[in-house]
C-alpha cells in the first residue's frame, strides 16, 4: 500500500492499547500471578569467576523441611546446554565455572525462604583458575583458556576496495582509540517465569520475556520434550531492552526441569540483587580507527578495529559483532573500507542483546573520527557529513546499492537546522563564565531486521478472525515489552481490512496460535508483523469480494454477518519474510539488510568548568522511520531511546571488582532522573521503502544509537579537546580543560 493513499487510522495518533489497564494496575504481571500448589524455586550461583568443580553435595539441602527437589547437572533429563547461537554454555556449570553468578545447582521449595536456605545449604568445592576480567587482558588467555576452543568468540569482517590506495589518496588522515562502557538494562520487572506440567507430559511456561519460540525451543532442549509439547505464553512484560531476549531461556528452562521433576508448577523469579548479578548487559567496545579525506571533506577510506568483551559465554555477541562491523563505517559512501570487529572471552557475566545490537559502540566509533577529520579540516562538522552522507544511487560500507528510502540527509538538515535555531535557548539561565557550551551532530545507519546472518529465521506470522458481529480477533508473534506495540498492530490490522482500531482485538503472544515468527528484536515488530497482517487481510478479502460485490455497500459489519451465514472462512493465516539478501558473509560484502532506517540526532549541552559536570540542555532527533504509523508512539520510542542514551553518555558507571558487579541497585548504578533528561524534540521523516508495511522502516533500536555520540561531540565543543571515552567522567572532562581545552583536536 502507498504511504500517499490517504490511510483510515495508519499515520494518526492513537492512545496506546494497553494504557488504562497498566494505569489502573489492572493488567497482571509475571510477579502477580499465583498458582494452586505452586513451588518456588531459587539457584545456587558461583562465588569465583574462574574455578574447577570439584565437588557438589546436595544431600544436605534435600533433608530440609520444605524442599521439594533440588537438582544438579545431572539430573537434567534433557541436554545441559543453552547456547543461543554457539553451543558454548550449560544450562548447569558442568565441570567448571566461569563467571561470578553462573547457576551449579537448583531448588524448587514450597516457599522461596525455604528455596533460599536449600540454596544455602548445598556443600561445594571449587579450586580457583586465573581469571580474565576485560579486554587489557585477553590475550593472556594461552597458559588457562576460558574455552578450549580459543580466546575470540565472534569475528567479523568487512571489506569494500583498498583502504591503502584510500589513505595514499587522501590529503588528511586522523587516528583515534576509543572506548565505551557497559550498560545494564535496568527493566523495571525483573526475570520471572512459571513452569507448570499440561496434560500428556507436556509443559505450559508463561513468562516475562521477548522471545517465546526461543524459550520454546530451549525448554525443549532442556527437558528432551518434543516442540509440540511445550507451550509459551508471554505475560505482560516490563521492560526488555534486549534483556529478555536470550537470558529467559535460561531460566524458563531449569524451571521447566524442576516443574517436570516435582510434577507441579515452578515459579523462578529473581529479585533486582540477583538480576544485577546474573543476567547479560551491553557489550564494551574498544575502537581504533583511521579516516582519511580529502581536502574539501571528501572521504577516501575508513579502517577501524572493534573489539568487544563477550563475557564467559558467546550468546547473542554472534548478531551483536555482526552488526557493529557492518555499520563500522556508518551512514556515508566510503569508496575504500576494512572494519574487523571481534568478541573476546572474560570471566564476567556474558554480555549479549542490548537497544541497537553493537550500533551505538559503532556509532560512537565513526561519529568521533568525522568529528576530528571536520576538526582537522577546519570544517563545520554538519557541513563534512552532507558531502559524505549516502544518498539513492549511493553504496554502503558493504557495497549495497540503495535505489530507495534514502532519508539521511534529511535527517541531518533538519536536525541542524532546528539545533542551530534552539541552540542558545537555554544559556541565558547559567551563570557567567562557569559554564562552556556546545552543540554536537550524530548520524547512524540501521540494517532492518536480522539482516543476512540470521535471514534463516526473518519470518513472521499472523492470524486473523474475523467473526460474525464485524469485530476481529488478531494474533502475532512477535511481543510488546512496553515499546507500544500492540497498538500499532492493531492500527495496522485495523487499516488493512479497512475498520476501526477498536474493532480488533488483540491475542497473547502464544506459540500455539501462530507458527514461529522469531525474535522480537532488531526492531522487526513493525515490519514484520505488519506484512504477515497484510497477508492475512489479503486472503479475507479475497473470500469477501464475491460478497461484496453482490452486497453492494454494506458496513464491514452486514458484510461479516452475511458470509458467517454462507460458511465462508472467516478465519486466515499470514506470513512474510525477508527478501533473500545477496551476501558474502566472509568477506563483509552485499546486501547485509534489506532496507535501512536513517537517523540524526543533534544536543547541546552545558559544561561547569570547576566540576566537569555535564548537563544536556536539548536533544534534537530526526528519524527516518518510512512511515510513522502512529506518530505518538514515534515520539514516545524517540524520548525513551534518547534518555537511555544519555545515561549511557554520562551517568551509567558500571562499577566492577575482578569478576564481582558492585553496582547492583539504583544507589550505585544512576539511571537519569527526571530532573536529568532534557527537553527532546522529536523530528519525524518518511522516506517509505516498498517492502515495508504502509512503507514502515524500523524505530526502537535506532533512537539510542546516536545519542551518546552526539553528546559527546557537543561536549567536545565545549572544552575545545575532543572526548574519548564514555561514560564522560567529569574527571575527564576537567583533565580534557587542563590538557589545553579549546586549543586540541586530538584524541
Amino acid at each position: 500500500m502507498n504511504r500517499k493513499s490517504k490511510p483510515q487510522t495508519v499515520g494518526r495518533r492513537h492512545i496506546r492499547e494497553d494504557a488504562e489497564a497498566k494505569l489502573k494496575g489492572r493488567l497482571r504481571f509475571l510477579p502477580d500471578l499465583r498458582l494452586d500448589d505452586m513451588l518456588h524455586a531459587a539457584q545456587l550461583s558461583s562465588p569465583l569467576p574462574h574455578a574447577r568443580i570439584l565437588s557438589l553435595d546436595l544431600e544436605a539441602a534435600r533433608a530440609l523441611p520444605g524442599v521439594v527437589a533440588v537438582l544438579g547437572p545431572e539430573d537434567i533429563p534433557g541436554e545441559n546446554r543453552i547456547g543461543v547461537i554457539i553451543d558454548d554454555q550449560p544450562l548447569l556449570a558442568q565441570g567448571k565455572v566461569r563467571y561470578v553468578g553462573e547457576p551449579m545447582a537448583m531448588v524448587a521449595a514450597e516457599s522461596a525462604e525455604a528455596a533460599r536456605a536449600a540454596v544455602a545449604a548445598i556443600g561445594f568445592e571449587l579450586e580457583e583458575l586465573p581469571a580474565i576480567f576485560d579486554l587489557d587482558q585477553v590475550e593472556a588467555q594461552a597458559n588457562e583458556p576460558i574455552h578450549e576452543e580459543g580466546p575470540i568468540a565472534v569475528h567479523q569482517k568487512l571489506r569494500k576496495g583498498s583502504v591503502e590506495r584510500g589513505f595514499a589518496d587522501a590529503d588528511v588522515v586522523v587516528e583515534a582509540e576509543l572506548v565505551t562502557g557497559l550498560q545494564e538494562h535496568y527493566y523495571l520487572e525483573p526475570q520471572g517465569c512459571i513452569a507448570t506440567p499440561g496434560e500428556s507430559g507436556g509443559l505450559v511456561i508463561h513468562g516475562s520475556l521477548q522471545c517465546p519460540f526461543y524459550v520454546q525451543r530451549d525448554v525443549s532442549r532442556a527437558t528432551g520434550l518434543p516442540q509440540s509439547r511445550v507451550r509459551v505464553i508471554q505475560t505482560p512484560t516490563g521492560g526488555a531492552f534486549g534483556g529478555k531476549e536470550d537470558i529467559p531461556s535460561e531460566f524458563c528452562a531449569r524451571a521447566a526441569v524442576l516443574a517436570l521433576a516435582t510434577g507441579r508448577p515452578v515459579r523462578l523469579l529473581l529479585s533486582r540483587d540477583e538480576d544485577f548479578l546474573s543476567t547479560s548487559k551491553r557489550h564494551p567496545f574498544r575502537i581504533r580507527g583511521r579516516l582519511g579525506a580529502t581536502k574539501d571533506g571528501r572521504f577516501t577510506a575508513m579502517e577501524v578495529y572493534q573489539d568487544a568483551e563477550a563475557g564467559a559465554y558467546a550468546t547473542l555477541s554472534p548478531p551483536v559483532i555482526y552488526r557493529a562491523c557492518i555499520q563500522g563505517a556508518g551512514p556515508y559512501d566510503i569508496p575504500n573500507v576494512k572494519v574487523e570487529t571481534r568478541a573476546w572471552y572474560t570471566n564476567q557475566v556474558p554480555n549479549g542483546a542490548f537497544r541497537g545490537f553493537g550500533s551505538p559502540q559503532a556509532c560512537f566509533g565513526h561519529e568521533r573520527l568525522v568529528d576530528l577529520m571536520a576538526a582537522e579540516l577546519g570544517m563545520d562538522p554538519v557541513e563534512i557529513r552532507r558531502i559524505n552522507l549516502l544518498r539513492e544511487g549511493g553504496e554502503t560500507c558493504t557495497g549495497h546499492k540503495l535505489d530507495e528510502s534514502v532519508g539521511a540527509l534529511e535527517t541531518l538538515e533538519r536536525a541542524a537546522e532546528a539545533s542551530a535555531k534552539g541552540a542558545a535557548e537555554e544559556e541565558a539561565h547559567f551563570e557567567d563564565g562557569r559554564w562552556l557550551f556546545g552543540t554536537g551532530h550524530a548520524a547512524m545507519i540501521y540494517g532492518n531486521c536480522l539482516g543476512k546472518a540470521g535471514w534463516h529465521m526473518d519470518g513472521a506470522g499472523a492470524y486473523l478472525q474475523l467473526h460474525a458481529d464485524g469485530s476481529v480477533s488478531c494474533a502475532t508473534g512477535l511481543t510488546e515489552f512496553g515499546q507500544g506495540a500492540r497498538t500499532v498492530v492493531q492500527q495496522m490490522a485495523a487499516e488493512a481490512l479497512g475498520i476501526e482500531p477498536d474493532q480488533v482485538s488483540l491475542m497473547p503472544v502464544d506459540t500455539a496460535l501462530v507458527p514461529d515468527s522469531g525474535p522480537t528484536v532488531a526492531s522487526r515488530n513493525v515490519v514484520m508483523s505488519g506484512n504477515a497482517i497484510l497477508n492475512a487481510a489479503a486472503k479475507l478479502h479475497e473470500r469477501l469480494a464475491p460478497l461484496r460485490e453482490e452486497l453492494g455497500d454494506v458496513s464491514f459489519r452486514k458484510l461479516a454477518g452475511a458470509a458467517y451465514k454462507r460458511n465462508v472462512n472467516l478465519a486466515a493465516e499470514g506470513w512474510w519474510h525477508v527478501p533473500e539478501l545477496d551476501f558474502d558473509l566472509k568477506k563483509g560484502r552485499g546486501e547485509a539488510y534489506f532496507a535501512y532506517s536513517f537517523a540524526t540526532q543533534s544536543a547541546r549541552v552545558a559544561v561547569d568548568r570547576i566540576t566537569g559536570n555535564v548537563r544536556v540542555l536539548k536533544v534534537w532527533a530526526a528519524h527516518d522511520v518510512g512511515c510513522a504509523v502512529n506518530p505518538a508512539g514515534v515520539e514516545a520510542q524517540v524520548e525513551g531511546g534518547v534518555a537511555q542514551g544519555l545515561g549511557w553518555a554520562l551517568t551509567e558507571r558500571f562499577a566492577r571488582e575482578g569478576g564481582n558487579i558492585l553496582a547492583r541497585n539504583l544507589s550505585t548504578y544512576h539511571l537519569p532522573t527526571a530532573i536529568e533528561v532534557p527537553e527532546i524534540e522529536t523530528i519525524i521523516v518518511e522516506e517509505p521503502h516498498s517492502q515495508g508495511p504502509f512503507g514502515a522502516k524500523s524505530l526502537g533500536e535506532p533512537v539510542i544509537i546516536p545519542t551518546a555520540a552526539a553528546i559527546a561531540a557537543a561536549v567536545s565543543e565545549a572544552v575545545g579537546a575532543q572526548v574519548s571515552e564514555i561514560p564522560i567522567r567529569p574527571e575527564h572532562v576537567l583533565e580534557l580543560l587542563e590538557r589545553g581545552g579549546h586549543d586540541s583536536n586530538a584524541l
